[in-house]
C-alpha cells in the first residue's frame, strides 16, 4: 500500500506560504496548513481544494500535534512576525520569534518530521561582501537579519539534541504577479506607471531576484532531496547590480521615461548585497530557476497595470 506523502507548514497563509502550500497539493502533497485562528491572510488559503487547515498557536503546541500526520517529509517553519519593511529594525518585534522557532521545533519532533526546514533571509548577509553560501560570514542589515542569525545556530542546536534532520535555506529577493509591497522593484513599477519618476541611490549593490515559481519548486525539491545539515541559497543566480533590473523595468514600460538614479546616500554609507550561491542545491537537488527576470518582471508590470486600470473603471460613477 503506498502511503501518500505529507508535509506541515506553519505561516501557511503568508506570501511564501501560501505559494507553497498550493505547489505541494499540486503535486499531489499532503499540506498541514497551521494558522492562528485571526489571521488576516487565512483568504490566501482558504479555497485551496484538499488543504488540511490546523489552527492553533504554537505555544500550545502539544493541543496542534493531535490533528498533525506521523512521520511527515518535511516540516517547514515559515512563520515569522515583523517582516514589513517597517518592523524589521523592532527588536521587541523580532525577539519573540525565537521562542515560536524553539516551539516548531519541538513540535517537529514531537510527530517524527523527517526533515525541519527554517528559511533565513539575505538581510543576514547584507555587508558579507560575497555571494551567499554555508561559509559566509553573517553581517546583517537590521534586528530582522540578526535574529534570523539567532534563529539559525539556535534550531540546528535543538535539531541536533532531538535528532531531527536540519536544513537551513538563504532567499534572495522574491517577485511575483500578486505581490506588490514595498520593495524596490514595485516602487519602481507604480512609480513609472503613474507617470512620475522614482528616486533612489546609486544602485551599485549586486542583487538577486527569483521568481515565486522557481522558488516554490526549490523548497519542493530540498523537501524530499534536501541533505541533513545543509545551507542552500536560492535565487536565479544573476547577481546583478541593482541597477539592471530598474533600467529593464523602465525599458518595459517606457524607455524614455527619466530614472533618478543616485539621487539618495545609501543608509550607512555603505550598499548592501544579496548575491547568492546555487551550487549546492543544484549539486543535492537538481535545481535549476526556470523564469528568468526579463520574462518574469514582463508578466509582474502587466498584472500591476491591469489592477490600477481596474481600480480606474472602480472608480467612474454610473
Amino acid at each position: 500500500m503506498c502511503v501518500k506523502r505529507a508535509v506541515v507548514i506553519t505561516g501557511a497563509d503568508g506570501f511564501i506560504g501560501s505559494h507553497l502550500t498550493r505547489y505541494f497539493i499540486e503535486q499531489s502533497i499532503d499540506v498541514y496548513a497551521i494558522v492562528v485562528q485571526d489571521s488576516p491572510n487565512r483568504h490566501r488559503i482558504d479555497n485551496i481544494p484538499g488543504i488540511h487547515m490546523v489552527e492553533g498557536d504554537l505555544k500550545n503546541y502539544s493541543s496542534i500535534e493531535k490533528q498533525l500526520p506521523k512521520n511527515p517529509s518535511a516540516f517547514f517553519h515559515l512563520a515569522w512576525n515583523g517582516v514589513s519593511p517597517e518592523t524589521r529594525n523592532s527588536i521587541e518585534i523580532q525577539q519573540p520569534n525565537l521562542n515560536l522557532c524553539m516551539d516548531a521545533v519541538r513540535l517537529a519532533a514531537s510527530v517524527g518530521a523527517q526533515r525541519f526546514i527554517l528559511p533565513g533571509s539575505t538581510m543576514e548577509y547584507a555587508y558579507c561582501g560575497q555571494k551567499i553560501n554555508a561559509n559566509a560570514l553573517p553581517s546583517p542589515q537590521n534586528a530582522y537579519g540578526t535574529v534570523k542569525i539567532e534563529a539559525r545556530y539556535l534550531c540546528a542546536s535543538m535539531c541536533e539534541d532531538l535528532d531531527i534532520p536540519y536544513i537551513y535555506v538563504v532567499i534572495s529577493g522574491i517577485y511575483s504577479e500578486n505581490r506588490q509591497d514595498n520593495n524596490v522593484i514595485f516602487y519602481t513599477i507604480d512609480k513609472l506607471l503613474k507617470g512620475e519618476r522614482p528616486i533612489y541611490t546609486k544602485l551599485e549593490q549586486l542583487w538577486d531576484y527569483v521568481h515565486i515559481d522557481d522558488l516554490v519548486k526549490a523548497l519542493y525539491l530540498i523537501a524530499f532531496k534536501g541533505k541533513s545539515g545543509a545551507f542552500y541559497s536560492i535565487g536565479h543566480g544573476d547577481n546583478w547590480p541593482l541597477s539592471n533590473y530598474i533600467y529593464q523595468i523602465r525599458d518595459f514600460i517606457d524607455p524614455t521615461l527619466p530614472l533618478g538614479i543616485g539621487e539618495l546616500p545609501y543608509k550607512n554609507g555603505f550598499p548592501p548585497s544579496s548575491c547568492v550561491d546555487l551550487t549546492a542545491i543544484r549539486m543535492d537537488t537538481g535545481f535549476e530557476p526556470q523564469i528568468p527576470f526579463n520574462i518574469g518582471i514582463k508578466a509582474v508590470i502587466k498584472a500591476i497595470a491591469e489592477d490600477k486600470l481596474n481600480e480606474s473603471v472602480g472608480d467612474i460613477g454610473v
